[in-house]
């Protein structure tokens, strides 16, 4: 196992949900939004600011991304990798077929429909739920599958037309990968959204079945 890796997305993860703490204090929610189904009672919740500022405040300090780096040239190709690293126990290589901060400040979240009225979620708030999502589908796949014998058989997923406005990238959800785990053949939602945009493909987090 490499454990080195494994630790530092952990701690890459970790930072990424430090980095998404709110700059000075704000409104506390006391109890679930049912108009915005994304906030939680402790949510914090800085309604007065307009979404420009959101960004610029999420964006400070990383350098504008012109596009994908890393991930693969295809979804089938990103769940072959996908599997590999998995096999291999490899966190690091997992790791970059993650879409980054920065990537998700520019190239996704932008088209998303959380950035509009009436939503306007902090993408702050949002980056932090990815990425804890994230943690835990990691652990949770790695117990399962990690050094296990895996081949790719074929990927199902659906384009997410709801989620993501019409404009460069696309989403798909809900994909669901068949694999040979030594002598069977199994199918399971591995991971989470794969984003797609100007010819590679990303995962947006490594939430799972297990």
């Amino acid at each position: 196992m490499k454990t080195s890796s494994w630790v530092g997305l952990l701690v890459a993860l970790m930072t990424a949900l430090a980095c998404g703490r709110s700059e000075r204090p704000s409104q506390t929610a006391a109890a679930a939004d049912t108009a915005k189904p994304w906030r939680k009672p402790g949510d914090q919740i800085d309604s007065i600011l307009p979404m420009p500022e959101y960004l610029r405040r999420f964006r400070q300090g990383m350098t504008e991304p012109v596009r994908l780096e890393g991930g693969a040239t295809s979804r089938e190709g990103l769940a072959r990798l996908f599997l590999a690293a998995l096999a291999a126990r490899d966190s690091a290589a997992i790791g970059r077929l993650l879409i980054s901060r920065a990537e998700f400040a520019w190239l996704v979240f932008p088209q998303h429909i959380y950035s509009e009225p009436p939503y306007e979620l902090d993408p702050r708030i949002f980056w932090m739920q990815l990425g804890a999502e994230s943690t835990k589908g990691f652990q949770r796949v790695l117990q399962q599958l990690g050094s296990h014998v895996l081949g790719f058989r074929d990927l199902r997923c659906q384009r997410d037309t709801l989620q993501l406005r019409p404009g460069p990238a696309a989403l798909w959800s809900s994909c669901r990968v068949s694999y040979r785990n030594g002598t069977k053949v199994e199918t399971h939602r591995l991971f989470g959204s794969m984003v797609e945009r100007d010819g590679r493909v990303k995962l947006l987090t490594v939430s799972n079945d297990f």
